[in-house]
This record gives C-alpha cells, structure tokens and sequence, in this order.
C-alpha cells in the first residue's frame, strides 16, 4: 500500500483527464443535475475574473472610483470562493452519492445536508484557503538552500492537501464526520484497499490538467493580441503604448515606423485566458470530486451501490478502459 502521494506525468494527466471526461459523461448523463453545483462555481469564477479585469480597465479609462469598487469586489469574491467552491463540492457529493445508491438526485436535499454542516464546511474552506497561501509563498520564496528547502515543503504542503481535500469531502459529506475523524478514516483506509484498486490510492488524478491544457491555448492568445495590438495602433487613446520604433532608437526596423502599439487586444487576450482556465479548473476538479466521491463509497459503502452499477464502477475507478476478451 502507497504511504505518500504521487502526482502524475503531464500526458498521464491529460490521458486521465480525457478518460475522467468520457467516463463522468456518462454517469452524469442519468441525472444532469450532478453537474448543477460546477455550473455555479463556474458562474461564480467567470463573474469574479471578469469584475477583476472591468477594474483593470477602469483604471486605464481614468474611472477610479469604478475601479476601486470592481477590484474589490473581485478581491472579496477571491476569498470567498475557497468556501464557496467547498460548499458547491460537498452539494455534488451528496448527488453523486443518491444517484450511486440508484436514486434521483435531489438538489434540495443536497443543499439541506451542506447547511447542516456549516462547520466542516467552512474548516474546509479555511484550510483550502491557508493551502492557496502556502503556494503563494513558494512560488515568492528567495533563492538558496534555505529558501529551496522552504519551496519544496510549501509545494509539497499544497499538492497534499489539494487530494487530502478531495477525500475529505465525501468523507464529512456522506459520513457527517469532522475534519479529525475524516483525516482518521483517510488513513485508516490504506489499509483496506481492495487489491483492482491498490494502483490509484495515493495517486492525485489528473493533477494540473487544466495549466496543461491552458499553455498552447495560451500560446495563440498571446499572438493574436500581438497580431491585434499592432493593428489597432494609436487607434484606442487610452491603450496606446507608443511607437514601437522608440523601443529600437536610431536602429529601428524600417517597417516599425511609424507604427504604434495598442494593449487593449492584450488585456482581452488575458481576460479569456484567464476565464477559460478557471471555467477548466473547475471542470477538472468537478471531475475529480465525483470520481472521488465513487472511490469513497467503493471502500465504505459498498453494499449501498446499485448492483446493476458495481461493475461499471470498479473498472471507472481504476482509470482502465475495458479490455475485449477472446474466446
């Protein structure tokens, strides 16, 4: 049995992310209100990115008092999502879990179970919160050995609190345990693996899927904004960043005479950026948060899982596509 955590391959994660995909496709299939609490936490992202940059662009607009009431609303929504996305997680728990035992999920009864336990949810929340700020702070960290060694255990707090996180949940979610008694019963589970699934315990699915993704996609941004910037020029004012031939002096291309740069196409570039991959981080942590919610159940509660549904799982579960057999 794994003692620690691994964290995959960058095309092991974009292959267990397109197998998550598929696979949680059609689950989420018998009762689309699964994907009810992404769909919020999605809107929710959207909406606290796009406030963020409204008072960016306010700022350069000479709006300062617009700007000032934009950015903090973004500020505010930015700490209050770590609870708010706990919240939404623990309502999918409880609807993956009814839709597992063969019921019909139901998004009053999900959201009556959250509210009841307020507590768990916001310890959650703070701790998700504490975990952001540790790799805040490694990514800030100075050069050195101090400061490596300081990086690496910062890193490494976040990476194993983001699965302990994921397995928490439906821990407190479908038991009503605290966070005590769910760190209790996390470990107590490595020793009762079942052996199909001994291979994925202790592994972080799809880990960083989503900046993986984001990188060509980022790549084209970039270049169309350039592409943009140069043709817009001096033609927004408030965006414009000057002549490019001044950044040359007298050894100026020819061809950049003339010629100005506008920003705006860029901060647009970065607003979708940005928008994209918070919608696809909640995608990929949707993802994960139901197949962990199975994986929990599949150790726990197994006798509670729909029978016609058992072996579906077990193969979902360990990340394998069923092999054809030859007679």
């Amino acid at each position: 049995m794994p003692d620690h955590f691994t964290r995959p391959a960058a095309g092991e994660r974009i292959r267990q992310l397109a197998f998550l995909l598929k696979n949680t496709a059609a689950i989420v299939g018998r009762d689309r209100s699964i994907i009810g609490p992404w769909a919020h936490s999605a809107v929710y992202a959207a909406v606290m990115v796009s406030l963020f940059y409204s008072g960016i662009l306010a700022i350069a607009l000479g709006a300062g008092s617009t700007a000032t009431l934009l950015l903090l609303a973004a500020t505010l929504m930015f700490f209050y999502k770590f609870f708010y996305y706990v919240r939404q997680d623990m309502a999918q728990v409880w609807l993956v879990t009814q839709v597992a035992r063969g019921g019909k999920a139901q998004i009053r009864e999900a959201r009556a179970r959250v509210a009841g336990m307020r507590r768990q949810a916001w310890m959650l929340g703070g701790f998700s919160l504490l975990a952001a700020y540790a790799g805040a702070r490694a990514r800030d960290e100075r050069k050195g050995l101090l400061g490596w060694l300081i990086k690496l255990g910062l890193l490494a707090l976040g990476e194993v609190w983001d699965l302990a996180r994921h397995f928490l949940v439906p821990a407190v979610t479908i038991d009503r345990l605290s966070l005590g008694e769910g760190a209790t019963r996390m470990k107590a589970l490595r020793h009762g693996v079942p052996e199909t699934l001994v291979g994925v315990f202790g592994i972080d699915i799809a880990a960083g899927a989503a900046g993986t993704l984001m990188a060509p996609l980022w790549c084209v941004l970039v270049l169309l904004a350039a592409g943009a910037g140069l043709l817009v020029g001096d033609g927004l004012p408030a965006f414009h960043s000057g002549q490019l031939s001044e950044l040359f002096g007298d050894d100026a291309p020819a061809w950049l005479a003339g010629r100005g740069f506008n920003w705006f196409p860029l901060l647009i570039a970065v607003w979708l950026g940005k928008v994209a991959g918070s919608l696809l981080k909640r995608a990929v942590d949707s993802f994960k948060n139901i197949y962990f919610t199975l994986f929990y159940l599949r150790l726990t509660h197994a006798t509670e899982i729909a029978p016609e549904r058992r072996e579906e799982l077990e193969g979902f579960l360990r990340i394998e596509e069923p092999t054809a057999t030859v007679d």
